[in-house]
């Protein structure tokens, strides 16, 4: 009976001093965060670190895309980077009188923060700084950091396949001051957020990736981050202002020698599409970075066909000076058998011709003769057209008008030939490129 007596007494007690404890654990208010942040801050120093080595956890969320300009080599992005880090000097989880205090906040004038840098920056290079964002301070002494800009960062443009491009662009992240073995950057589980992207107008998002390395700068180490955004162009504009202009003045340059030389017009119109064509070259030229490490594939098939159209006007003047030849000059030998041997089979002239040429044969001048009667008169003329030694076979002769017509109509295939290969080949690449872009990301 005692010892039952006992131990109701000591479980009741136990009961009542649990009890007594829930009932003074202070709730939250302000003045007891005040307390708190007094008491956290008392001895803290910001310009000392927490531990001999700070991991910090970082990502980065991704808001929109300013603008991406291949010819500057510019990237400019909206987004905002978030740091994590351990500081036990910040830590009050295992003080039970503010256990309702979950979160304190500050900033970094107050509290200790890892200096960054973005490295391939184009304005300044300088440390993250924005006093006017709040430090997160966790009871368990984690610290997270949410810095907000917007980041101009340099992008090495690759104008291969221009307008049909996909370009890589880099925001290089790295500690300063330091070193590799006192602030160690590492990626967090999600390292790049897209939640809240929105999109751009010109560039679609297509991927990222992401590397850590660690760099040597005056014979210290230190932590590298590199943020890979992949961005691919969207098409319908330059292949409505850009691309199907270029093709259709191609084919017109074969259209040039289907045009009669009566008409008068074959220079001007060799001209025009010369002309046209050096106008859209120097707008790519103008589009595309100056640089010499790779080539655009439209420019050198703008250039291809420039050097087809500026040979074409050459053609088309030597075709109408031989045109407009006068008959009384006898075409020479030697034309007439390269136009008998190899131009006219090309065209398929010699083809239609064959039925058409004739074999004449002269018979020896004969002088009638009274004495002569009639019999003698009809043996003569046999034995003449019979004589082989005096047949003579004639094939046919073409005109300075002939040839010319002739040589128009082989430079237009052989144009249109060389047109279409250097189109098709072109965009094929251009298009398998656009193609394979979400494949490799």
């Amino acid at each position: 009976m005692y010892e039952n007596t006992l131990y109701f007494l000591s479980t009741l007690l136990v009961i009542l001093v649990g009890y007594g404890q829930c009932r003074f654990i202070p709730s939250y208010s302000k003045e007891l965060e005040i307390e708190l942040k007094r008491m956290v801050f008392e001895d803290y120093e910001v310009w000392q670190r927490p531990k001999e080595l700070n991991t910090v956890r970082t990502s980065m969320n991704l808001l929109a895309l300013n603008y991406l300009d291949i010819k500057e080599q510019k990237l400019s992005v909206k987004a905002y980077f978030h740091f994590v880090w351990w500081d036990p000097r910040l830590s009050w989880n295992t003080d039970d009188n503010y256990t309702n205090i979950r979160f304190l906040f500050s900033n970094e004038q107050r509290v200790w923060k890892p200096a960054m840098i973005v490295e391939n920056s184009v304005d300044d290079i300088d440390v993250l700084s924005k006093p006017n964002i709040p430090m997160r301070i966790i009871s368990n002494g984690f610290v997270a950091w949410m810095p907000a800009g917007i980041f101009t960062t340099y992008c090495e443009s690759d104008v291969t396949y221009w307008p049909l491009d996909t370009q890589k662009c880099d925001i290089i992240l790295s500690s300063w001051g330091y070193t590799a073995r006192e602030v160690e950057l590492v990626f967090d589980d999600d390292v790049i957020v897209t939640s809240f992207y929105q999109e751009n107008g010109e560039w679609e998002f297509i991927g990222n990736t992401s590397s850590s390395v660690v760099i040597r700068r005056e014979l210290q180490s230190f932590s590298r981050l590199i943020f890979t955004l992949s961005f691919r162009r969207r098409p319908l504009f330059h292949l409505l202002n850009t691309l199907f202009p270029v093709v259709l003045m191609g084919f017109l340059t074969v259209a040039i020698f289907k045009l009669s030389p009566e008409s008068g017009e074959r220079v001007g119109l060799a001209l025009t599409i010369l002309l046209a064509y050096a106008v859209y070259l120097g707008l790519i030229s103008e589009s595309i970075p100056q640089t010499s490490l790779t080539a655009s594939l439209l420019s050198t098939y703008l250039a291809s066909i420039l050097l087809l159209q500026t040979l074409a006007v050459l053609l088309t003047v030597i075709y109408l000076d031989i045109y407009f030849t006068p008959e009384e000059h006898p075409v020479p030998r030697w034309l007439q058998f390269m136009t008998s041997s190899c131009l006219a089979k090309v065209i398929c002239k010699e083809c239609c011709c064959r039925k058409s040429s004739t074999t004449i044969v002269l018979p020896r001048k004969m002088e009638a003769k009274n004495s002569k009667t009639d019999d003698q008169t009809k043996g003569d003329i046999k034995e003449a057209w019979t004589n082989e030694e005096e047949t003579k076979v004639y094939k046919r002769r073409y005109s300075w008008k002939e040839i010319a017509l002739m040589l128009d109509k082989c430079t237009m295939y052989i144009y249109l030939i060389c047109v279409t290969g250097f189109t098709i080949t072109c965009f094929t690449l251009m298009v398998r490129h656009y193609n394979s872009s979400y494949m490799t990301m």
